[in-house]
C-alpha cells in the first residue's frame, strides 16, 4: 500500500449500514426495471444514505427526508447517488470495491457537470461498501473541476481525505454567509433607501387607482401605461411606465424615456438597479427614445434613475 493511500485510510471515516438503510435502498431499487440497475442503485443508494447520517451528524442539512428524492419516475436524469447539502450544493457519492485501486468516473456525470455547472456539484464523494453490506467507510473525495475529475479514471490513492472535505465544505459554507450578507445589506440599503421617499405602486394602477402627478394613457385587459413629466437640468422629459402582469408571481415593466422638446441630450443616462448591480443605457448619439424592460417579483422595490451630468433624478417603485 502506498504511503498516500495509506494515510488516506488512516483519515477514512467508518460507518455502519442499518437494516433501516437496507430496506430504503432496496425499496428505491425496486422502482428500477433492470436487474443491472436495480444492483447498481441499491448500492448507490446505501452509499447516500450513509453519507447523509454522517453530514447530519456534523449538522448539515441535507435532502434526503424528501419523499420526491425517493421517487423514480420524477428521477429520470438520475439514479438518485447525489447527496444534496443544502445552501451549497450536491456530493456525488461513488461506490467503491474494498481494495479498489482506481475509480471511472461515469461520463454522463462529467458531461452533466459541464451543463448544470459548478453551482449544482461540490465534488464527488467515495464510500466502500463491505461485502456484508453491514458497514461503509468514507474514503475520501474529489472537489468539482479538480484536475483529476477531467481524467474518466482517478487513482483511489489521488483523493483528497475525509478531513479535506470538511475542510473544503467549511470554507464553502463561509463564501455562502459572506454572499448572503453582503446580499442582505444591499436589500437593506435599498429598503432604507426606499423609507424616506415617496413611493409609487404599480399594483394599484392594474386596479385602476393612480397616483396624482402619474397620467393613465393606455389600458387594455392585461396593462396599462402611465406617464409623468420629470425636469432635469432645465429640460422636461417624460418618463411612462408600461405594467403587465400574467401570474400572481411575476410584473413586467417596460420603462421608456424620451425628450419632450426634440432628441435625449447626448451624455443622458437611464438607470435601474438589477440584482445586485445598476443597469445604465447612455444617450451615445442621436435617439428619441430609451427603452427598458423589466421582470419584477411581486412587492420588489426598484427605481429609475434620469441623469444628466452632474445632475440626477430618481422615481421609486413598488411592483
Amino acid at each position: 500500500m502506498s504511503d498516500k493511500l495509506n494515510v488516506l485510510r488512516k483519515l477514512a471515516i467508518p460507518f455502519p449500514i442499518t437494516a433501516s438503510f437496507r430496506r430504503q435502498a432496496r425499496g428505491y431499487a425496486s422502482q428500477y426495471f433492470t436487474q443491472q440497475t436495480q444492483e447498481r442503485s441499491y448500492f448507490n443508494s446505501l452509499a447516500v444514505l450513509v453519507a447523509d447520517a454522517y453530514f447530519r451528524l456534523l449538522g448539515f442539512e441535507t435532502n434526503v427526508t424528501q419523499p420526491e428524492r425517493w421517487n423514480a419516475v420524477r428521477r429520470l436524469w438520475s439514479e438518485a447517488n447525489e447527496l444534496e447539502l443544502r445552501g451549497l450544493g450536491n456530493l456525488e457519492c461513488c461506490v467503491i470495491a474494498t481494495e479498489q485501486q482506481s475509480v471511472i468516473l461515469p461520463p454522463e456525470s462529467l458531461s452533466d457537470e459541464l451543463r448544470r455547472g459548478v453551482a449544482y456539484r461540490i465534488g464527488y464523494l467515495f464510500v466502500e461498501i463491505a461485502s456484508s453490506e453491514k458497514s461503509a467507510t468514507l474514503i475520501g473525495f474529489l472537489p468539482a473541476f479538480h484536475r483529476e475529475t477531467t481524467d474518466a479514471e482517478v487513482a483511489i490513492a489521488d483523493l483528497q481525505s475525509m478531513d479535506d472535505l470538511i475542510d473544503y465544505l467549511t470554507q464553502q459554507e463561509a463564501s455562502s454567509l459572506t454572499d448572503s450578507l453582503a446580499e442582505r445589506v444591499q436589500t437593506n440599503d435599498l429598503t432604507g433607501e426606499f423609507a424616506e421617499k415617496k413611493i409609487t405602486y404599480l399594483r394599484n394602477w392594474l386596479n385602476n387607482i393612480y397616483e396624482a402627478d402619474w397620467e393613465p394613457s393606455m389600458r387594455d385587459l392585461r396593462s396599462v401605461t402611465c406617464k409623468k413629466n420629470l425636469q432635469l437640468a432645465e429640460q422636461v422629459f417624460e418618463i411612462q411606465l408600461s405594467v403587465s402582469q400574467n401570474n400572481d408571481e411575476l410584473i413586467f415593466v417596460r420603462v421608456n424615456v424620451q425628450c419632450k422638446s426634440g432628441s435625449l441630450p447626448r451624455g443622458m443616462q437611464v438607470s435601474v438597479p438589477d440584482e445586485s448591480d445598476i443597469y445604465t443605457e447612455t444617450v451615445n448619439e442621436a435617439a428619441d427614445l430609451i427603452s427598458i424592460p423589466l421582470e419584477l417579483s411581486s412587492g420588489e422595490e426598484f427605481w429609475v434613475e434620469l441623469r444628466l451630468g452632474e445632475t440626477f433624478i430618481r422615481e421609486y417603485f413598488i411592483a
